[in-house]
């Protein structure tokens, strides 16, 4: 199997208290006329906990989190707000956007098969190549715009609006306000970040199996593993890979020297520290990380059958995670402080923004 390496950037932004029940209301305005501004969206990022404005601008969250709100309307500048709800009873709060300003950028303009040739590359290293993914569509794919990248054969694109997923197989409507997505067709190399809001596609207990089975071996249940050093009983282990050499003798009696890869087992402690100040935990490791996961996910059968695998598969998968920083930081619900700073390849370079659940989610509620 050849893997090739990709980092998906989400702005994970935020440390949440997901079982708070804290009323948090406001209203939204346009900043130069102070106008309210309705069909604003306002939402946690990455969870399923948000809304619209109405018409008079107002907004009215009840389950709201300690975490990063997003404040977002089509023609108006995107609003970061960082909530504390041990701060919200009471208060309303009032939210003014900017309008957007035209910017400039260096925009390929591309004949039409070129352009759909890379609205496909797009799609296939956005949404990825699970089952997922292939039950997942795009509905305004053409508002993708691309533009040239500093290397050969490779591109960047974005979005001036956010894009609308239907997930067919996990039963959500992803709203996926795009900043900016990398792809490298030389080396494979991908990276995307953006901000996300998911809406449930009518009754959520129709999605659960699906969800449930997305959840077992994905990023998410590993992070969250990780830092509750649960990894034996979630049927993960990890080593250390350190690249070595042994030194030998070819036929001719010349010296050579033959790389290869060494797994040097690591525990949870080796490599996990706990920041109790900020509530955070962080991780660090040299080299590369592998992951081994002992069981099955649910895509690897459907992947071996897309991706022509063949002989015999043994049970479970192997990933590897790289750093590119001297750490990491997760807070206590397994969410990357800083996910820019992390590469992935193996068996998860396949799942990516259609295999995603919301940071809300835990597999033993119906959510």
């Amino acid at each position: 199997m050849q893997y090739r390496i990709f980092n998906i950037i989400f702005c994970f932004l935020f440390s949440a208290n997901l079982f708070a029940q804290n009323k948090f209301t406001g209203r939204v305005i346009n900043d130069a006329d102070l106008t309210p501004i309705a069909g604003a969206s306002v939402y946690f990022n990455n969870t399923s906990i948000g809304t619209i404005t109405n018409d008079k601008g107002e907004f009215s969250i009840l389950n709201a989190i300690s975490g990063e709100v997003i404040i977002s309307c089509v023609g108006y500048e995107r609003l970061i707000h960082k909530l504390d709800t041990g701060r919200v009873s009471g208060k309303s709060f009032t939210f003014k956007l900017v309008e957007k300003q035209a910017t400039l950028k260096n925009v390929l303009i591309l004949p039409d098969a070129l352009r759909r040739r890379y609205l496909e590359l797009f799609k296939n290293n956005f949404l990825g190549l699970t089952e997922e993914a292939d039950m997942s569509r795009i509905i305004n794919i053409n508002a993708i715009n691309f533009a040239a990248a500093n290397e050969k054969k490779a591109f960047i694109a974005y979005s001036d609006t956010p894009l609308t997923i239907i997930n067919r197989k996990l039963g959500y409507i992803i709203k996926f306000d795009l900043v900016e997505f990398y792809y490298n067709e030389h080396t494979g190399q991908t990276s995307f970040y953006g901000y996300t809001r998911y809406e449930d596609m009518g009754d959520k207990k129709r999605w659960t199996k699906n969800r449930q089975r997305a959840y077992y071996g994905s990023t998410l249940h590993f992070f969250r593993s990780l830092i509750n050093n649960d990894l034996e009983k979630e049927s993960f282990s990890i080593a250390r890979v350190k690249a070595d050499s042994i030194k030998q003798t070819n036929d001719q009696g010349i010296p050579y020297f033959k790389k290869f890869d060494l797994a040097i087992p690591v525990t949870v402690t080796d490599i996990v520290k706990k920041d109790s100040s900020a509530n955070l935990h962080v991780v660090s490791w040299k080299d590369r990380l592998m992951v081994q996961y002992y069981k099955n996910p649910a895509s690897k059968i459907y992947l071996s059958k897309k991706v022509m695998l063949t002989g015999n598969l043994p049970t479970g998968v192997r990933s590897y995670v790289k750093i590119n920083a001297e750490n990491i930081h997760i807070d206590s619900y397994g969410i990357l402080a800083d996910p820019m700073n992390i590469f992935f390849s193996g068996y998860w370079v396949y799942e990516k923004a259609a295999n995603l659940l919301p940071y809300n989610y835990f597999p033993d509620k119906i959510n």
